[in-house]
């Protein structure tokens, strides 16, 4: 992982140019229900992602451990199969599992699902999970941390999300501009070590690609202070990475109304962008999941 160069020819930043006003409101709509995107509300699919998924010891104590939830339309029996897609390697030969429905079962629940099929005991896993069905589903993991004792935890929920509504790469045809990328907002990181923002990215095709992870602030320049305000991130197929709290030294590390962004390079890959962020004395957190920033009708 490197830095992207300054000025770099072939991915620029690109500066959003809005007033204050359009930057607080670039993520918010005003509209009628049949005009809100099916990204605010996943329909049921047959193809998609849980963008991330663990079973590992973090930061400041943290255990953390995944959950997931299938919601089938179907009153036979069927099945799903799940991958997972482990952080940083090429995931085009990983094992699947297959999730059996019973006769009229529509919910089924897996817990701590990493280890339930991978079996690993004290190994550390971090990485998404890729669900294909042969109903349409919809799909929930609780991504959390639970205390050393075991009484207590914290977690974030965590929507399965279609492969379809991927951003495309910045070098495929007919690409539109950056409002096609993964943008995400509402971080908090504070200086004085309370809350870090971590950022995951998932490349959920068979393209190998370069991804680049950026910051802005609510103006959709630069932020002011300096610090490392981009990263560049090799992506192999099917795979999955986190970067932990990438943007700690941006503005000494207080800031709460930057713009995130994710993007991917090579024609025919694709980006899944999100932020979690973490309340480092308890381990709570919140997921945000990336999203094109378009309106209805674009």
């Amino acid at each position: 992982m490197t830095r992207k160069p300054p000025g770099a020819p072939s991915l620029a930043r690109r500066t959003l140019r809005l007033s204050p006003l359009c930057a607080a409101m670039l993520f918010l709509s005003v509209g009628s229900p049949a005009t809100v995107s099916a990204q605010l509300n996943q329909t049921m699919h047959q193809d998609g992602w849980i963008l991330a998924a663990s079973h590992a010891p973090g930061l400041h104590g943290s255990i953390w451990r995944t959950d997931l939830w299938i919601h089938a339309r179907t009153y036979g029996t069927g099945s799903a199969t799940l991958t997972f897609c482990a952080a940083g390697e090429d995931g085009t030969d990983a094992q699947e599992y297959e999730l059996e429905f019973a006769e009229g079962e529509n919910i089924v629940y897996v817990e701590d699902v990493v280890d339930h099929f991978l079996h690993i005991g004290d190994g550390r896993w971090l990485g998404a999970i890729h669900y294909v069905s042969a109903y349409p589903v919809q799909v929930y993991a609780r991504v959390y941390s639970i205390s050393a004792d075991g009484r207590r935890s914290y977690g974030q929920v965590i929507e399965g999300v279609p492969t379809a509504d991927m951003s495309m790469a910045v070098d495929e045809p007919g690409y539109p501009g950056t409002e096609e990328d993964q943008w995400m907002f509402a971080m908090k990181h504070t200086a004085d070590g309370r809350y870090r923002v971590n950022i995951g990215m998932v490349n959920p095709t068979a393209v190998a690609t370069r991804f680049w992870v950026s910051i802005f602030d609510a103006t959709g320049n630069d932020p002011p202070g300096g610090g490392t305000l981009d990263y560049e991130v090799q992506m192999p197929p099917f795979s999955m990475r986190q970067l932990s709290d990438p943007f700690a030294d941006v503005t000494g590390g207080e800031w709460s109304s930057y713009i995130a962004r994710v993007e991917a390079e090579t024609a025919g890959s694709g980006a899944f962008g999100y932020a979690s962020v973490v309340d480092n004395a308890t381990n709570d957190a919140f997921f945000v999941r990336g999203t094109k920033r378009m309106t209805p009708g674009e």
